[in-house]
C-alpha cells in the first residue's frame, strides 16, 4: 500500500507533500537493507517489508500496536485486512533471513556516524543498559522466562491513605533486553545494538556472554574509537577486565560498598575513600529526571581496584550540593588533569539518559509488549523492525529538523504552558507522522 502511494507521487495533492516526504526518506533509509532483503527473499515480501515499516511508524496503540491483524489492514488496505495480515506472516516466517541482517545494518550505521562525529571533533558514546519486555498474561510462546517486573513495583508503590502493598520481589513471563545507543555530547542518540534474550528453554542465553559478545564485536569494528558508559549494574570485577582486554574506553557509575585502592589512603570502600576529597568546582545543571535545576560539585581522584592493580583509573566524584540526592562515583579509564576532562567525563554519563528513554518510548509508544507471536524467531525479527522505526524517528529529528517541526506544526498543534517547557519532540513527531500518513492513506484507498 505504502510502496505504490511513494511510487505514484504524482497525482499527490498539496495536503500530501508531508506524507510524500515521509515515505521517500524511510525508502532512502532502507534502501541498503532492501536490496540485501532482494538477494534473500521474494520481491514481494520486499515490498512488504516496507509498507510493515511505514505501518508501525504510524499505527499508535500500546495495546495493540504490534498485532498482526491490526497491521493487516494498513498492508492491504481495511477491506482487505486479512490478505494483509498474510502477507506480513509470510514476511516473519521466512527461513531465508534473521533479525541479524537488521543488527548488521544498524551496527555499520553506527560506525559511519561515529566516523562523523571524529571529523567534527566530538567524542562517540556507546551508552549501554538493560531492560525487559513483560508479557503477565503469556503462559506458552517461546523464549518467555522470569523478569523482574518494574510495572508492578510501581503500581505497589506506597501511596498515602492506601492499604500496605505487597513487599515481595513481583516476577512475570517476559524476555530481557539489552540495548547500545550511540550518543555525544548535545547530540541526538542513534540505535546501535538492540538484543532480546531468554534465560529458559530452547533459546536459553547468558546474559554475561551476551554482554561479552557485543563488546567484541564492537572492539574489532570500531577498535578505540568510542567511550562507553555504563550504569550501577555493570559494576563489577568481571567488566573491568573485559575493557582492559579489549583495549576499551569506560565510565561506570561505581558502587558506593565496593572496595577501590588509593596510593595513599589505601584499599577502601569508595564512599569512605571518597570523603577525603573535597569539592573542587561546582555549577548548575539541568537535572532532566526530575525537571529542576541543581548546583553540582566535582572532586577526583587516582586510584586502582584490588583485582588489577596494574591499571590506573580515575573516579570522579559528584555531589548534589544541597545533599538532595546521594553522591555519584563515576570510574573511569580516561585521566583526568583538569576541572575540563572531569566535567566532560560527568556530562557524558548524564547522557545515558538517552536510552532510558528509549526504553520508555518502545515499551510506551511503539508498543514493544504487545505482539502475540508464538515463536521466538519471529518474534525476533518483528521487534529487529520496531527498532528501525526508532532509528528512523531519531535520524528524522537529527537529520531533517526543520521539515520535522513543520509536521509537527502541522499535524500535532498544542497548546498550554506544559508543551511550551517540555521537551517532547519525539512524541509529538510520532503522533503528526501517525496522523500525516493516515490522511494519505485515507485519500488514496478508494
Amino acid at each position: 500500500m505504502y510502496k505504490t502511494l511513494l511510487q505514484n507521487t504524482e497525482k499527490g495533492t498539496k495536503n500530501q507533500k508531508g506524507s510524500i516526504f515521509i515515505l521517500s526518506q524511510a525508502d532512502i533509509y532502507l534502501r541498503l537493507i532492501q536490496l540485501k532483503l532482494d538477494e534473500l527473499i521474494d520481491k514481494r515480501l520486499v515490498r512488504t517489508f516496507y509498507d510493515l515499516f511505514v505501518t508501525i511508524l504510524s499505527f499508535r496503540n500500546r495495546s495493540m500496536g504490534l498485532l498482526l491483524s491490526e497491521l493487516g489492514g494498513y498492508i492491504k488496505g481495511f477491506d482487505h485486512s486479512p490478505a494483509g495480515t498474510k502477507r506480513i506472516s509470510n514476511l516473519l516466517r521466512s527461513k531465508k533471513w534473521k533479525a541479524d541482517l537488521i543488527d548488521d545494518f544498524l551496527f555499520k550505521r553506527s560506525k559511519a556516524r561515529i566516523g562523523e562525529l571524529q571529523e567534527s571533533g566530538k567524542r562517540a558514546l556507546l551508552i549501554w543498559d538493560d531492560s525487559r519486555i513483560e508479557k503477565p498474561e503469556s503462559w506458552f510462546a517461546e523464549g518467555l522466562c522470569s523478569v523482574f517486573s518494574s510495572k508492578g513495583k510501581r503500581l505497589t508503590k506506597m501511596k498515602k491513605g492506601f492499604y500496605r502493598p505487597p513487599m515481595s520481589r513481583i516476577c512475570v513471563p517476559g524476555f530481557e533486553w539489552t540495548a547500545v545507543m550511540l550518543s555525544a555530547l548535545g547530540a541526538t542518540p542513534s540505535v546501535c545494538q538492540m538484543s532480546w534474550w531468554t534465560t529458559r528453554g530452547k533459546f536459553k542465553e547468558v546474559g554475561t556472554n551476551l554482554i561479552y559478545r557485543m563488546l567484541k564485536k564492537i572492539s574489532l569494528e570500531l577498535g578505540r574509537t568510542a567511550l562507553h558508559i555504563l550504569d550501577r549494574g555493570y559494576a563489577n570485577s568481571q567488566m573491568l577486565e573485559w575493557f582492559f582486554k579489549f583495549e576499551q574506553d569506560f565510565v561506570l557509575r561505581w558502587k558506593k560498598n565496593h572496595l577501590l585502592v588509593h596510593h595513599l589512603k589505601g584499599e577502601k570502600k569508595t564512599h569512605l575513600l571518597a570523603r577525603s576529597f573535597r569539592p573542587q568546582y561546582s555549577r548548575l545543571v539541568q537535572d532532566k529526571e526530575r525537571k529542576k535545576i541543581k548546583r553540582i560539585s566535582i572532586a577526583w581522584a587516582f586510584v586502582q581496584h584490588p583485582d588489577h592493580p596494574q591499571q590506573d583509573l580515575t573516579l570522579v566524584i559528584v555531589r548534589d550540593k544541597k545533599n538532595f540526592n546521594s553522591p555519584m562515583y563515576l570510574l573511569s579509564s580516561l585521566p583526568v588533569q583538569n576541572q575540563a576532562q572531569a566535567w566532560e567525563i560527568c556530562f557524558s554519563y548524564f547522557q545515558r539518559w538517552d536510552i532510558e528513554q528509549a526504553f520508555r518510548f518502545g515499551k510506551s509508544e511503539l508498543a514493544m509488549e504487545s505482539p502475540r507471536l508464538w515463536f521466538w524467531e519471529n518474534r525476533l525479527k518483528l521487534l529487529a523492525i520496531v527498532a528501525l522505526v526508532y532509528d528512523f524517528l531519531l535520524l528524522l529529528i537529527r537529520n531533517w529538523k526543520a521539515a520535522a517541526m513543520i509536521i509537527i506544526r502541522r499535524w500535532c498543534h498544542r497548546t498550554g504552558e506544559r508543551y511550551r517547557n517540555a521537551s517532547i519532540p519525539l512524541y509529538r513527531l510520532r503522533s503528526a507522522l501517525s496522523l500525516c500518513l493516515f490522511f494519505c492513506l485515507a485519500q488514496n484507498s478508494g
